[in-house]
Order: C-alpha cells, then structure tokens, then sequence
C-alpha cells in the first residue's frame, strides 16, 4: 500500500519505526490473505494436484522481497547506502547457493523456487540485522495508536498511489504485448531482451541516483526548500550528461558489437536496441527525479502524469497499427510516444516544486495573519 515510501517522509525516528511497523503489518495481511486464498485453491480439481503448494511459495517470496523494501527505505533515511549494497549481495547469493544447494539435493523445480523465496526473505532480514541497534533502541515506542496515527497521516499513499501504480504498470507492459500480437513472438522476445539490455544503466545508476535523491531531499524538505530545488536541479543536469553518454554510446556500438559477441541472428536485436534508446535514455533522465511525487506529498500529481504517459503511449501504438509495418518502425514509434510520456513525468514532476511551494507560501500567509 505504500506506506514505506513515507519512512524517509518521517519528521522524527518515533514517527519513522511507527511507519515501518504500520508497512510491514500490511506487508503480513498480504502474505496471510495470499496463503489462504492459495490453500482454499487447492480444493479445486487440477491436473496437477501439486499445483498449489507450489504456489505457497510466492506469498513467501513477496514476504521477502516487501520486507527488504522496507528497510531498504529505513537504510535511506539513515543514509546507509553501503548496507543497502551489501543487502542486495546478501540477497543475491543467498538465492543463488540456496538454489544450488536444494537442487543437488532433488531435480524437482519446486524446490528451485524455494530457494529463489527463501533467498528473498534472507535478504531481507539480513539488511534488517543492520540495523538492529536502531530497532532495539525504538522498539519501546511502537503502538498501536501511533500506528494508527501514522496510517492517517500518510493515507493519500495507499488511496492515491495504487492507481498510479496499474498506470505506470500497463505503460511498461502495454509495448510487449502489442509487438507480440502484431509482429509476432519472437519480435515480442527480441524487444524484451532489448529492454533487458537498455535497462541495465537504469538499474546500475538511475536506482542509486534516486535512492541518493530520495534520503537528501527528505533531509533538505525539514530545513531548507531553496536547497531541496538546487539539489532538483543540479541531479537533472548531472543524468543529462550520464544518460547522454551512456545511450551514445549503445547506439553506436550496439548493432556491431551483438552480432559479434552472440552471433549472427541477433542483428535485429540491435536494430531494435537502436530505436529504443530514445526511450531509455528519457527513463534514465526522469525516473530518479519522480521522487518529487513522494517527497513533496503530491500523489495526484502522479497519477495524472502516469495516465498522460499511458495515453501518449496509446496514441503511439494506434499510429503504428493503422500506418506502419516494418518491425524497427513500430517499435521506433512506440519508443517515441513512451519518450514524449516519459518527458511529461518529468515536466510534472517539476511543477510538484512549483506546486508546494504555492502551498508553501500560502501557509505561511495564513499563519502570519
């Protein structure tokens, strides 16, 4: 419901542990509705009667998975970017020899997916262990009632946030299932692993940018708003530069170096990876700097930027139906129309500063009357 977002939000630590307790509280009700919607799945005739216990497995994954977002954005607050590094790490390889070790004991693939799930929850309580001089020193103030109080005051998260959420979903998923349907599966194959490809910047820098972002402007809201902008700014115009020369590089280089280096039939690959760099490149720009949305408490800003994004990418997918058919000129199309609503994200974003600072200043006046 996204009740953790607001953890770096937190004026004081009481209010901070209180919404970390409130976010893993819903994380739980989750898994145990999802477990027992899966147990009462199994009184249902399938052909594989095994069917739903391995399905136990996914509530376990999501359990671990959500609990090491939530102290993730514990470990921004505290700006302790190393343990969220070593988290990660821990994750990783604790899925990995879980994996291997659970496999050298049976071939079944249930058990596989055991250890991608306990992987999860590993990592997570693992980056929790980090930090638990900080819980143990907070756990005293815990309650119910401030529980309660932190659910009214971060409400706009769960109510606001979740439609932004579908939106921002179907634009990422919406592509993929057109491509399949109008040039086919194997298009649909090459332009996801074009995307795995493009995405990896975003991965490696745009999600270290934002958690930077997100733990130094959280801090500069509480004390200075000229500073939280300047910090804006200067970000803006430093993935400009980072984005611009990574993409120049890949448009480059990518149709000569994927054929070389996974033979032949991938040369479609970097055509595709070609017309999609205007996309990724405006993501890699823009993502770190939607944290405004949260920062500043302004979720219904999102949510009409996420739908502005989707419609534009439906404009774009309608054009490329009704007028193209080379395969590298729809998915051209498809990567502008997602550019353009990406950019809007972006202008958006910007006016959440104007915005709050209307709100700001309007307060103020009031407060001075």
């Amino acid at each position: 419901l996204h009740y953790e977002t607001a953890i770096p939000l937190a004026k004081n630590d009481k209010d901070a542990i209180n919404t970390l307790a409130l976010a893993l509280l819903v994380l739980l009700g989750f898994v145990f509705i999802g477990i027992f919607l899966i147990i009462l799945l199994n009184v249902i005739p399938y052909d594989n009667k095994n069917m739903a216990f391995y399905w136990l497995f996914l509530p376990l994954s999501i359990f671990g998975l959500g609990s090491f977002q939530v102290f993730q954005l514990w470990a921004l607050r505290t700006e302790s970017y190393r343990y969220i590094a070593q988290g990660r790490v821990q994750m990783n390889m604790s899925q990995m020899l879980i994996q291997v070790s659970l496999g050298m004991t049976s071939r079944s693939g249930s058990l596989l997916i055991a250890g991608d799930a306990l992987g999860r929850v590993v990592g997570g309580f693992g980056l929790a262990y980090f930090f638990r001089q900080d819980f143990s020193r907070l756990r005293a103030v815990i309650s119910r009632k401030r529980m309660k109080n932190m659910a009214i005051r971060y409400k706009k998260f769960p109510l606001i946030s979740s439609w932004s959420s579908i939106f921002s979903g179907l634009s990422t998923h919406l592509p993929t299932f057109f491509i399949a349907g109008m040039i086919g599966i194997k298009a649909a194959g090459l332009y996801l692993i074009a995307s795995r490809i493009l995405a990896l910047p975003d991965a490696l820098f745009g999600n270290a940018v934002k958690q930077v972002y997100i733990a130094k402007g959280a801090k500069l809201l509480q004390n200075s708003f000229p500073q939280f902008r300047k910090l804006f700014k200067t970000t803006i115009q430093k993935l400009i530069l980072l984005s611009l020369s990574i993409f120049t590089f890949v448009f480059i280089l990518a149709p000569f170096l994927l054929p070389i280096v996974f033979g032949e039939s991938w040369e479609v690959t970097g055509t595709f990876v070609q017309c999609m760099v205007i996309l990724y490149a405006s993501q890699l720009i823009i993502t770190p700097i939607t944290a405004n949305f949260y920062l500043l408490e302004l979720l219904h800003l999102q949510v009409i930027a996420e739908l502005c994004r989707l419609l534009f990418l439906i404009l774009g997918i309608g054009y490329a139906y009704l007028f193209l058919q080379e395969p590298w000129q729809i998915i051209l199309c498809i990567s502008i129309a997602g550019a353009i609503g990406t950019i809007m994200l972006g202008l958006f974003s910007w006016y959440s500063l104007i915005s709050f600072y209307r709100q700001d200043t309007i307060q103020i006046n009031k407060l001075s009357k």
